[in-house]
Formats: structure tokens, C-alpha cells, sequence
């Protein structure tokens, strides 16, 4: 059986303890954001808030792909950062960014249109997530993905040029 609780705040408060105590009882959360849903992505997940405690448990070689927490790690890593880079472009103004920090605004869109969302009737595997998920790392600089093998890098932009040539083949 599965149970999936939902739990609502007023005002979203998840650092309310009632919140805070059930994603240790679930060993996990998935964070809905009014925000995200204000950007018109369904479903509206917020990834930096939600999280897995048995991911590490359940995933990775011999389990899902062998590439699957380093690049998780990464795309957390980088959504991070791309939030800061955010909050530092309504204070300085986007033209002030640098271009690795353009790069990181764009990065935080790809994750929410390319990874996050999904339609209502739409399934989609993990194999394709992961493969999204790559699309997104990718668009980041290659020296901005410190948390990814080189070899495992070059693999996966290597298979994305392949897919683009054969997608402007059709």
C-alpha cells in the first residue's frame, strides 16, 4: 500500500513544526510552490525544499543509472545557486550579472519547463527524467559542473549532439 499524506499550512509555512515532523515520518517531502505555480509550471514543485531520505538508499548503480546522485547532486547544487544568483539580480539588475550567472537564470528555468514540468496526463519514465535532467545540467558552463565527472560530462554532451543531428535530420 502507499499512502500519500497532504499536509497544508497556512501561508506555506513549512518550518512549522507539524510540517517539519512529518517529512521524518514520510523520509521525505514534496514542496508545492505558489510561485512556481504562478510561473504557469504544473506540477508546481519546488525542488530545493522538497527532499528524500532514502534516495541515497534506493538509488545510483545497480539500482537506477550510475549517473543518477551525482547528477541530482549537481542539479540541487546549481538550483541553489541559481536562486542567490536570483535574489542578486533584483538587487544589482540583470545586466550586472556575470555570464556564468546569466547562465545560472537560464539553468532555473530549463529545471522548471524541461524537468519539472509535466502534463496532467503525461508519463514519464525515469529513464527520460534522468535524460531531461541532463538537458538541463548541460545548459550550465562545464566548469560550473564541479559535482559531475568530466568523462561522465563528455558522455552526455557527446549523446546531445548526436540527438540534435538527428532531430535537424527529421
Amino acid at each position: 500500500m502507499t499512502v500519500v499524506p497532504v499536509l497544508t499550512m497556512p501561508g506555506g509555512d513549512i518550518t512549522h513544526p507539524v510540517p517539519d515532523l512529518t517529512g521524518y515520518i514520510t523520509e521525505g517531502q514534496i514542496v508545492l510552490s505558489a510561485d512556481v505555480q504562478a510561473s504557469g509550471v504544473y506540477p508546481p514543485i519546488d525542488g530545493l525544499a522538497s527532499l528524500s531520505r532514502l534516495m541515497r538508499k534506493g538509488a545510483g548503480a545497480g539500482r537506477t543509472r550510475d549517473d543518477h546522485l551525482d547528477l541530482a547532486a549537481q542539479l540541487l547544487a546549481s538550483l541553489a545557486r541559481s536562486r542567490q544568483v536570483r535574489e542578486l539580480a533584483e538587487l544589482v539588475g540583470p545586466a550586472a550579472l556575470s555570464p556564468a550567472d546569466r547562465s545560472y537564470v537560464g539553468f532555473a528555468d530549463a529545471f522548471e519547463r524541461t524537468l519539472v514540468a509535466q502534463g496532467r496526463g503525461e508519463k514519464r519514465g525515469l529513464t527520460e527524467t534522468l535524460d531531461r535532467a541532463w538537458a538541463v545540467a548541460l545548459t550550465l558552463p562545464e566548469q560550473e559542473l564541479t559535482m559531475l565527472p568530466a568523462a561522465m560530462i563528455a558522455a552526455h554532451r557527446d549523446a546531445a549532439k548526436v540527438g540534435s543531428v538527428d532531430d535537424a535530420g527529421q
